[in-house]
């Protein structure tokens, strides 16, 4: 049983993939390679302009953050991942008015990642490992109990939870197989009902890995990632029961390492790559015409996209310099913007209204390796004007 534990001080890992089998790799570490010793400057090389768009305001103070998670459904508190004195990361809630107590959910002694608010927004599911597990499992908090089940129970590992649009069931990706002969590293897509002492049930049983389920808005479908006998990674839709209804992306996109349902702009945001050896990008699908556009500044690497409630912004993770930084591209003018140019390390942008993101950073920390925190980008607040 996990107990909440109330803390004053204020990983999800993300999937990346190594051939055709998904790691877990954090996603508050660099995330693209450096040129060189932060701080350095060669001799009569310009000195880069730190000077923000808008206001940034730090929201919370030596958290040892790892990464922020989503919004709750009623909008009023956030899920985020963060490590204690250097233990395991865990989950936190952080109420969004004020930001300032965060209520610690778990307390797993090897930690706890991906997660997610029920539809009702009363329970969280997510997965990870305690004492008596070897593999990540699915796991389920009740709120109001204030106490948390493990799912599931095998050696394998599970990860990636998602509700169904009722909230009686799990979506999770496993590489534990249907199929009695599978090579190893085999990914599939299961599920599991939230009440109850039931098995988890394979959602797919293709013989190449299938991960990352989402459910559409509406709930009547879940998206996934299959990868092709060649080893190159497609979008799909599937009916509840299992069945595959439609390729959304074909073979256009060699690595889809993660996607955001975008409902308000009719269109998925897609982080991927079109070849393994090409640099990250973000699309953008078009739900009718099947279009797949890549954001503008090809030059530029993108990753970790997160969109505005309106689906008119997408915020996102780049390099700039010697760091990464979060930048703003908007549809409505066809622009990209940095936001961020302090510290060394951004990562995680998460929009909690359509004029405000929040997001992880080391831009304030002293020493190389210092603890991340929470910071706020309000977009109301220009402080510089926008160079044309």
């Amino acid at each position: 049983m996990v107990l909440f534990a109330i803390g004053l001080f204020v990983l999800t890992p993300d999937l990346s993939w190594v051939g055709d089998m998904p790691a877990i790799v954090g996603t508050g570490a660099r995330v693209f390679a450096q040129q060189s010793d932060t701080g350095k400057q060669e001799e009569g090389k310009k000195k880069p302009d730190k000077k923000e768009p808008f206001g940034i305001h730090r929201l919370t103070h030596d958290t040892h953050l790892q990464e922020l998670g989503a919004v709750s459904p009623d909008g009023q508190s956030m899920l985020v991942v963060a490590r204690k004195n250097n233990t395991a990361p865990n989950i936190y809630i952080m109420e969004l008015k004020g930001y300032h107590a965060m209520k610690q959910v778990t307390n797993l002694a090897a930690g706890a990642a991906n997660p997610v608010w029920s539809p009702a927004g009363d329970s969280i599911a997510f997965d990870g490992v305690d004492q008596t597990t070897a593999f990540a499992q699915i796991n389920l908090v009740n709120l109001a109990a204030a106490q948390a089940r493990q799912l599931t129970n095998n050696n394998f590992t599970n990860k990636t939870p998602v509700f169904s649009a009722d909230g009686k069931r799990l979506f999770y990706t496993t590489d534990e197989s249907p199929l009695p002969d599978a090579a190893f590293g085999i990914w599939h897509v299961a599920s599991i009902a939230t009440t109850g002492k039931s098995k988890g049930e394979y959602f797919t049983d293709d013989e190449t890995s299938s991960v990352l389920p989402k459910v559409s808005p509406d709930g009547k479908t879940v998206l996934l990632v299959k990868v092709s006998e060649s080893g190159r990674h497609s979008l799909w839709e599937y009916g509840l029961e299992g069945k595959p209804h439609k390729d959304l992306t074909g073979d256009r996109l060699a690595r889809i390492h993660s996607y955001v349902i975008n409902p308000a702009g009719g269109s998925i945001v897609i982080w991927g790559q079109e070849q393994p050896e090409r640099q990250e990008d973000i699309y953008i699908l078009d739900l009718k015409s099947g279009g797949l556009t890549p954001l503008p500044d090809p030059d530029l690497p993108k990753r970790n996209p997160a969109v505005s409630p309106d689906g008119k912004l997408i915020a996102f993770i780049g390099p700039a310099g010697e760091g990464n930084f979060l930048f703003l591209y908007d549809s409505t003018t066809g622009d990209i913007e940095q936001l961020s140019k302090k510290g060394d390390n951004s990562f995680t942008p998460v929009f909690t209204s359509n004029q405000t993101i929040l997001f992880g950073s080391d831009r304030e920390a002293e020493n190389e390796g210092d603890f991340n925190d929470v910071y706020m980008a309000d977009l109301t607040s220009r402080m510089n004007s926008k160079k044309k």
